[in-house]
């Protein structure tokens, strides 16, 4: 059963740590460490069952063999964001390693990302007034002179993409 997740802390050289006793299971079963950087893990194994002498993990593929007393060290190179399983060599012993990014993005990146969410209203918006332009320039023919209905025009861009926006962002939400 996997209890709540501990968070891996930081020893003296910043390096990310966490201490993991092998008695019947692995206490803790759930690791919370920060990807992108290096995991040290201790593992210190209390029990003589032959199931408590190997150590295998998902990812990288690694098998350990663990001390019978005392710590074994395992460092782990640092990873992406995601799971990490690691298991007994018999399979009964197992425990996670979830690997969080808590660092904001670059301030470009974010801006990006915003505008990407943005291409399908704006998007949307553009090719609605350009198929009304037609209806502008017949109006503006008949009742307006140029400068009025370049105004116009600007003002029906406008409105197609407050519209659009308004739409695209109720339609978002979740009912």
């Amino acid at each position: 059963m996997l209890e709540q997740p501990v968070r891996a802390g930081f020893d003296s050289t910043g390096h990310q740590t966490v201490d993991v006793t092998v008695r019947g299971g692995y206490q803790p079963d759930s690791i919370r460490a920060r990807a992108g950087e290096p995991l040290r893990i201790v593992f210190r194994r209390q029990d003589d069952d032959a199931c408590s002498e190997r150590v295998v993990f998902s990812s990288p593929r690694l098998d350990r063999r663990l001390a019978a007393t005392g710590a074994t060290t395992i460092d782990l190179p640092a990873q992406p964001p995601g799971e990490i399983r690691f298991t007994c060599g018999m399979g009964r012993y197992r425990g996670r390693i979830e690997l969080f990014d808590d660092r904001q993005p670059p301030v470009l990146a974010r801006l990006r990302g915003e505008a990407s969410r943005l291409e399908e209203p704006i998007g949307t918006a553009v090719v609605l007034w350009i198929c009304s332009l037609p209806l502008i320039a017949l109006i503006a023919v008949f009742a307006l002179d140029w400068s009025a209905a370049i105004a116009v025009a600007g003002a029906a861009l406008i409105a197609w993409v407050a519209g659009c926006l308004w739409a695209f962002r109720s339609s978002a939400r979740p009912t």
